[in-house]
């Protein structure tokens, strides 16, 4: 077994190494022991999860190696990622365990830790981590101790706790209007708690999706694939469709015609309608990822006077550069869209509700309120692998490098951090341009995995 953290958290197929019941196990015993080392008293843990049938492994799994150690475990159930910092905040947690695979099907799971502070662990902590468990003498000094156990405890209005949060973050001074919706919660953690939020809130309601049965997890529904809510929210005649992905921290957007509205597009929305501090808007960039489109980078700069910085790919990385630089919003294209001044985490429910409170204050149809800018071509592919060369791997590192002749062109190729994908990119002014290079790029790589 080699590296056991990826870009974000732990995530495997299940049964999997690093997520075979042992080393989960070891995992669990390996955090619960250095965050001991770090206090006297007993610690406590809130362990979440969302709807995946391998729940049912981990969790037990999870709970088992904190109590060894002597901690206290609160059991909270199957909620979004983002309700963990939330609750660790009003329970006094000192970490935060969420059991997910996010936007994976439900054959594969995953473990992501939050800080005492409500952030996703660091890489130095990780680091210390695997180094413990992959090593036999270390890993069998820190159990070999007189540890007394300790216990655990379910609760049972963790949900309640989390949506009247979310409710709080509504402008009281805009009076909500009433607006019809299709929920497509991706049979995932968002199924039961968001519905009832926006029911509660007056809207007229419409859920698909919303009945999980451990296997249908992100099955070509939720933020994924929007095809099906598309459908719903043009056959209802509602004003606006929500997507969410499997634990809840992403979120995609269909207007009333039935187009899709990215993490790009939000963000873009967010920018415009609520930071209205002029200092904000000048002292402090919006950060987003590699991946997001040049349109936006374009709207933010010359219509809103707003910079735009850039991350790596992936939700944590976001953040970190947000902290750096005080910013308020950033996000991904992919839907993760980070409101810092709620929550420290992205948050698909909490983006939705100020999305309607937009909608209220300027009482116009979902896709006037989004066409705000046109976007480049983009084109992004896929291409699975089951072992990759060292040739290609030179290949995506030496044209990753290399300045494009065409200026008009922009590329990204990198591995996934979550599946056996080699994911690539290509933006430019013009379609054709964009797909020739996709085609060019795509056989190449291809000829390197020997397909």
């Amino acid at each position: 077994m080699g590296k056991i953290f990826g870009t974000d958290g732990i995530r495997c197929l299940v049964n999997e190494e690093p997520l075979s019941a042992e080393t989960t196990l070891k995992i669990s015993k390996t955090v619960g022991y250095l965050l001991k080392s770090r206090k006297k008293k007993n610690s406590r843990v809130i362990i979440c999860k969302d709807t995946r049938l391998s729940g049912y492994l981990y969790e037990p799994l999870i709970t088992a190696g904190f109590i060894s150690m002597g901690m206290e475990v609160i059991l909270v159930g199957p909620l979004p990622t983002p309700a963990v910092p939330h609750l660790m905040r009003s329970l006094r947690a000192d970490i935060g365990v969420m059991i997910t695979a996010s936007h994976n099907t439900f054959e594969y799971n995953g473990i992501k830790f939050f800080n005492a502070d409500g952030y996703k662990i660091s890489a130095k902590l990780e680091h210390q981590i695997e180094d413990i468990i992959l090593n036999k003498k270390k890993y069998t000094k820190i159990i070999s101790g007189k540890t007394s156990t300790g216990k655990a405890i379910r609760l049972k209005d963790a949900s309640g706790r989390y949506s009247e949060f979310l409710k709080s973050t509504l402008n009281k001074k805009i009076k909500i209007r009433k607006i019809k919706i299709v929920l497509d919660c991706g049979n995932g953690a968002t199924y039961e708690i968001a519905p009832n939020i926006f029911w509660e809130l007056g809207h007229e309601v419409i859920s698909i999706n919303d009945k999980p049965n451990g296997r249908n997890i992100n099955n070509n529904c939720g933020a994924v694939n929007i095809k099906e809510l598309s459908k719903k929210v043009t056959q209802e005649k509602a004003d606006i469709g929500f997507a969410f992905d499997g634990d809840g921290d992403r979120l995609i957007i269909v207007d009333e015609k039935g187009n899709e509205v990215d993490g790009d597009k939000i963000i873009a929305l967010f920018a415009k309608y609520l930071l209205k501090s002029k200092d904000i808007k000048s002292k402090y960039p919006i950060i987003t990822t590699v991946m997001s489109n040049i349109g936006l980078e374009n709207f933010l700069l010359n219509n809103l006077k707003i910079k735009l910085k850039r991350s790596s790919v992936g939700d944590i990385n976001v953040i970190q550069e947000m902290k750096k630089h005080n910013s308020i919003l950033g996000g991904e294209q992919s839907g993760h869209i980070i409101l810092s001044e709620y929550s420290k985490t992205g948050d698909g429910i909490l983006a939705a509700l100020k999305v309607t409170e937009i909608i209220s204050k300027l009482n116009k149809s979902s896709s006037s309120i989004f066409n705000l800018y046109k976007n480049c071509p983009q084109i992004k592919v896929n291409i699975p692998f089951i072992k990759i060369s060292k040739d290609c791997l030179k290949y995506i590192e030496n044209i990753n490098s290399k300045k494009i002749k065409d200026k008009n062109i922009r590329l990204l190729i990198r591995l996934s951090g979550t599946e056996p994908l080699i994911r690539i990119l290509v933006e430019g002014k013009d379609l054709k341009s964009v797909q020739e290079k996709v085609n060019i790029i795509k056989k190449d790589i291809r000829i390197k995995l020997g397909k």
